[in-house]
């Protein structure tokens, strides 16, 4: 499929790959950056947390503001630019991308996820405390399959000469 998709296997090396600019521009280590709160490192995390929940064929992508304006019909105060869905088909100069949600959302989706389970596996295992977590924990997953609720990009074509990214995970 598309050759622009970049895919990550650890945490570090994607991190160091999504601040590339500003370790660059700066001349500094993942870790000095870090140390000197040069980048937001809980985006970065939360972003890393929803990679690990989507499907294999699910991409996370970021587009330029005027493509998002010029494909969706939203109306409110800020646009999302960044998107989970699939690429369905392609040609030479675009994909068709479907079934897509606006990727900030689904990060803090993921990101409540991610603590509930940690949550669920340091609560001792027959308190009723692990039984609420556990729920939670299932309610959470089903609001991150219900994608379909704000569907931004479906069905649309998208020039890969406007692609900013395309990432996915893999373990």
């Amino acid at each position: 499929m598309v050759d622009a998709i970049r895919t990550y296997a650890d945490y570090d090396s994607f991190a160091r790959e999504w601040h590339s600019e500003t370790l660059s521009n700066r001349d500094v280590t993942l870790e000095a950056a870090r140390e000197r709160d040069l980048i937001n490192e809980q985006d970065t995390r939360q972003l890393w947390q929803l990679l690990g929940l989507l499907d294999e064929d699910d991409v996370f992508i970021q587009l330029p503001e005027w493509l998002v304006e010029e494909k969706t019909d939203d109306v409110r105060g800020s646009l999302a630019i960044t998107f989970v869905g699939y690429i369905s088909r392609e040609t030479e100069d675009a994909v068709l991308f479907k079934d897509s949600s606006p990727g900030r959302r689904l990060m803090q989706i993921a990101h409540k996820i991610h603590s509930l389970e940690n949550g669920v596996e340091n609560t001792a295992v027959d308190s009723d405390r692990r039984k609420r977590l556990n729920d939670k924990l299932q309610e959470e997953y089903r609001r991150f399959e219900k994608q379909d609720d704000v569907p931004y990009l479906s069905d649309e074509w998208l020039p890969k000469s406007q692609l900013i990214t395309i990432i996915q995970r893999r373990d």
